[in-house]
């Protein structure tokens, strides 16, 4: 089979490798040039101000709360940027991981497309952009809501509150407050929903790889066997890179996937009871931004949850996409190779958050069902 280079096998995620470098979460290609101080600090420059020290203050404004209905204002909002705290941490870390295994799926001649796959690989890739630039837009648009939101209040309110260390119920007050409030919850919401998109597309770019196993194997349904064991061999090379890929994307996901569900469902449990508490007839805007913002919450959750679901599906079909050779016609030797092949395959693929649960839809499932306990019982508590 001729093969040829895929003019860019990572255009799905392109774009946002580029807006995640110049927001401080993603490793620059070379940090040892005339500006590379400059590289190694500006991620800390840029997100202490803004992002821990306003996590720190959504913090304090829960603690100094005088009640339940004041602390469940803000606590929904910061247990989700703690999550965001837990993801920055994170690629922080193994920013170095990642960028290597970022370049080995881009570069890596293993990965080299045949001439048939190409159109396939960019729909993917293509399909694969549209869902995230929808989810990154759509959670811009919720976080832009609540920032005008508060304009149309009697009162002076904040979109998202948080510890004012100033009196700011006055007109200039104000103005510095809810800028702060503006700049740091933009930059919190893009690198959040960049950082899901990152997650999201290491588990969607190898699955798409043993999709392309598996369509290798249909092509051999007609080949001879002098035709076939060469490619089979490149086929089982193949699929042994994937496989320590995988092993590479669990350690670079674990950690924002497990804290993503640990933390889901009290998110969502506090943000149903932010709205049982403002209704919609008292604070329409606040309402409608706080149900746009649990359903952005359900597909955060969601995303990373069906894309580990389908890596582990595509790697699984691979059992019936050997049978689809021509194996009736192959060699008793070839055709051991190939029943020790499938012995390997007998091994599941599944990607783990810890050593706690799978990543799958089921998870998901079992997030959501919690969620809606914790809320009838902080319901029933508040009573």
């Amino acid at each position: 089979m001729s093969t040829t280079e895929c003019a860019d096998r990572i255009s799905g995620i392109r774009t946002v490798l580029t807006v995640q470098r110049w927001l401080g979460i993603w490793k620059w290609r070379n940090e040892n040039d005339s500006w590379r101080l400059l590289k190694r600090i500006y991620p800390f420059v840029l997100h202490f101000p803004l992002t821990f020290t306003y996590i720190a203050l959504m913090w304090l404004e829960v603690f100094s709360a005088k009640g339940m209905e004041q602390a469940g204002n803000v606590l929904y909002m910061s247990v989700t940027e703690v999550v965001l705290i837990i993801k920055v941490i994170n690629i922080w870390y193994r920013r170095k991981q990642a960028l290597q295994l970022m370049d080995e799926l881009e570069r890596h001649g293993h990965y080299r497309l045949l001439r048939g796959e190409i159109q396939f690989w960019r729909h993917e890739q293509n399909h694969f952009k549209r869902i995230f630039y929808g989810y990154i837009g759509g959670s811009f648009l919720v976080a832009c809501q609540g920032y005008i939101s508060v304009f149309y209040q009697d009162a002076y309110e904040l979109p998202f509150g948080y510890y004012v260390p100033f009196e700011w119920h006055n007109p200039q007050g104000y103005f510095y407050a809810w800028s702060y409030n503006a700049a740091a919850m933009s930059l919190c919401c893009l690198s959040n929903c960049l950082l899901d998109t990152m997650g999201c597309y290491f588990m969607f770019h190898i699955a798409l790889l043993y999709r392309i196993i598996g369509q290798r194997f249909l092509a051999l349904h007609e080949a001879p066997e002098e035709k076939a064991l060469p490619e089979l061999r490149r086929i089982f090379q193949l699929h042994q890179r994937v496989r320590i890929l995988t092993k590479q994307c669990e350690l670079l996901i674990s950690p924002y996937v497990l804290s993503q569900v640990v933390f889901s469902a009290f998110i969502i449990c506090f943000s149903g009871y932010r709205l049982v508490q403002v209704g919609w007839q008292r604070n329409p805007g606040v309402f409608l931004t706080t149900v746009q913002f649990v359903g952005m919450m359900i597909i955060q959750i969601f995303l990373p949850c069906y894309y580990g679901n389908e890596l582990t599906v595509c790697a699984n079909q691979l059992t019936n996409s050997v049978f689809n050779t021509n194996w009736l016609e192959y060699s008793v030797t070839t055709r051991k190779v190939l029943n020790c092949y499938m012995e390997l395959l007998k091994r599941p693929v599944k990607l783990r958050a810890g050593v706690f649960f799978e990543i799958g839809l089921p998870i998901f499932m079992k997030t959501i069902n919690n969620a809606y306990s914790f809320l009838a019982l902080l319901i029933n508590l508040s009573k």
